[in-house]
């Protein structure tokens, strides 16, 4: 683990009483007076890290820097490949960055965006890749990581580190994006309270604050198909969100795109890497995707059948990246970090779904209740 001069050079920023500096206050101005001071101060007292910095982490990383969380730790362990500089801004190849592990040459691009975000590089993603649940949890506990963000990584490998990080106490995004498709999940703990803005109504028309609890699921329970023959309205016991919505319901809910993630998932569980477009991948995809939509119930009425040209899309196109994808993608997810640091206003519950060419992005509540007023 390495220290950047970021990390040395932001501790004369900060009080000793640990509240936002005049300096802070000036940079922040604006997110001060829509997030409000209190909200500020915890998202700058924060640690964030990132795992794996794809195309998908560039965006996300700049978005939280700029918003001026306290620290960010970055990990990963490949080098910096010719692909790489078209998937984000963070790798420049004038500066030489091709070769470079990849937090190494991202370093100095975070560093300009924001010199008051501590910066912490991890040259490696052991323990989260390779490495035991124990050594994920000390990690996290050690370094008192608030928020882990996982992007680009296989189903199975967020599983474990979403496991993890529920046992270390700290919060847990799941992301990424297959050419125009993309998702984030949020797993939150099991008690994670949040203030919001009561809707006034003729009787009181400046209701003021209000507290609500979240008790997420965990990567595993929200996708677990065990009660999938539930209906909807049993969402917290795992029932399928699907299953009997009317037509405009499903419509609203568009369960499409979820459908060719899941399926997605499956082939690459079942064949140890995502598809590339070769023969007979897009018929097995098809068959996951069709069985899913049986088991998940969704209406007929209003998807007789799998969307085949988004198949064909993941089948082709599910290792490449798309910038306005990631934009998109990536705004959301940094969007939404900062507003569970901040614990202000609902966060995502807990999968979001996006077709970028299509302009869809659906939020689905997956083995989970929808809060209680706390």
């Amino acid at each position: 683990m390495s220290q950047s001069h970021a990390e040395a050079s932001s501790s004369t920023h900060l009080q000793s009483n640990g509240h936002i500096t005049e300096d802070e206050a000036s940079l922040y101005d604006r997110q001060i007076r829509l997030w409000g001071l209190e909200a500020q101060n915890r998202m700058r007292s924060s640690t964030v890290l990132i795992l794996n910095l794809r195309g998908l982490a560039h965006e996300t990383i700049k978005n939280l820097v700029l918003a001026g969380i306290g620290r960010l730790i970055v990990a990963d362990d490949s080098e910096v490949s010719e692909e790489d500089l078209g998937t984000g801004f963070l790798f420049r190849e004038e500066e030489g960055a091709v070769g470079q592990n990849r937090t190494k040459a991202a370093l100095p691009q975070i560093s300009s965006l924001n010199p008051l975000v501590s910066l912490t590089t991890l040259e490696s993603l052991s323990p989260f890749v390779g490495g035991s649940e124990s050594e994920i949890v000390n990690l996290l506990r050690k370094e008192k990581v608030d928020v882990v963000v996982a992007c680009d990584l296989p189903k199975t490998q967020l599983e474990i580190i979403d496991e993890a990080s529920r046992k270390a106490g700290t919060m847990f995004y799941a992301a990424g994006t297959y050419g125009f498709y993309g998702y984030v999940f949020a797993d939150l703990g099991e008690s994670y309270e949040y203030v919001y803005n009561q809707k006034p109504t003729p009787e009181n028309p400046s209701p003021g604050l209000a507290k609500k609890t979240l008790s997420y699921s965990s990567f595993t329970q929200a996708l677990s198909p065990t009660n999938w023959n539930q209906p909807a309205k049993e969402a917290e016991a795992g029932g399928s969100p699907y299953r009997g919505l009317t037509k405009n319901e499903t419509k609203n809910a568009a369960p499409g795109v979820i459908l060719g993630l899941l399926s997605l998932w499956e082939y690459e569980q079942k064949n140890g890497n995502l598809p590339l477009g070769g023969e007979g991948q897009i018929s097995d995809i098809t068959e996951i995707a069709e069985r899913l939509r049986v088991e998940l119930g969704v209406n007929p009425k209003v998807v007789p059948s799998v969307d085949k040209d988004m198949i064909e899309h993941l089948a082709s196109h599910s290792t490449h990246f798309f910038p306005a994808t990631l934009a998109v993608l990536g705004g959301l997810l940094a969007q939404d970090v900062l507003r569970a640091l901040s614990r202000k206003d609902r966060p995502i519950v807990n999968m979001l779904s996006v077709d970028t060419m299509g302009g869809v992005g659906v939020v689905g509540r997956w083995a989970m209740g929808d809060g209680v007023d706390a």
